[in-house]
């Protein structure tokens, strides 16, 4: 079932200091604080040779006639079975993160630039737009919190002693010439949204002490 009905379970003794920062990715389809990895499952990727098949049973079609019409209702359904495939893994991966933590701090991402980059069809296949909104939807519903953070840096800065370490993409490992900490890049940057996370919801919190 796609439904969202598959809520954590409330929890009246919310804690802010149970908190998670994901880095969302390609190849991972994110890398927590924690180190925890869950790989991307590329739901697009895996069924191309079914989507390209029925689009070119489509193509070969009469325009008009009602077989080409049938063959566009298969590729529909085709892309749907994709679609449903994908978000189902949001929910199931949005509940156990929040069955975990109370917290989760993500990065504030600019999906449609990133989208218009040669990686769209790899971002689109990984939904991160909606699986953020399925997993703030969720906490919303259980009473948990999900903060988006500045993006600036997360790679960059070492999330030991703060130092900017310059990095291609292509460089996976976070190595400070500073502190010598020395980590993957993904884990690194998940520590920097964590902690930007805790900083954000500490403001928040006193922000609303002190308008009571």
């Amino acid at each position: 079932s796609l439904d969202d009905k598959r809520v954590p379970t409330i929890k009246p003794d919310f804690n802010a200091n149970n908190i998670v920062g994901i880095d969302v990715g390609l190849i991972d389809f994110y890398v927590a604080s924690d180190n925890t990895r869950i790989e991307s499952p590329k739901h697009l990727r895996k069924a191309e040779r079914k989507l390209k098949s029925a689009q070119r049973r489509v193509s070969r079609r009469k325009k008009g006639s009602n077989r080409r019409k049938k063959a566009i209702k298969k590729l529909g359904i085709q892309h749907k079975k994709v679609a449903d495939t994908r978000k189902d893994f949001h929910f199931k991966t949005s509940k156990k993160l929040l069955n975990k933590y109370d917290v989760i701090a993500v990065e504030k991402l600019n999906i449609k630039g990133l989208a218009r980059t040669r990686l769209a069809k790899s971002i689109y296949d990984a939904g991160w737009s909606q699986f953020i909104n399925i997993l703030s939807n969720k906490a919303e519903n259980a009473g948990l919190k999900v903060i988006a953070v500045n993006p600036n840096g997360t790679s960059q800065e070492c999330s030991s002693c703060g130092h900017k370490v310059k990095k291609l993409l292509s460089q996976r490992m976070h190595n400070c010439p500073v502190c010598h900490t020395s980590l993957c890049r993904d884990l690194n940057a998940a520590i920097n949204i964590k902690n930007r996370g805790a900083h954000g919801l500490k403001a928040q919190i006193m922000s609303s002490m002190k308008s009571l």
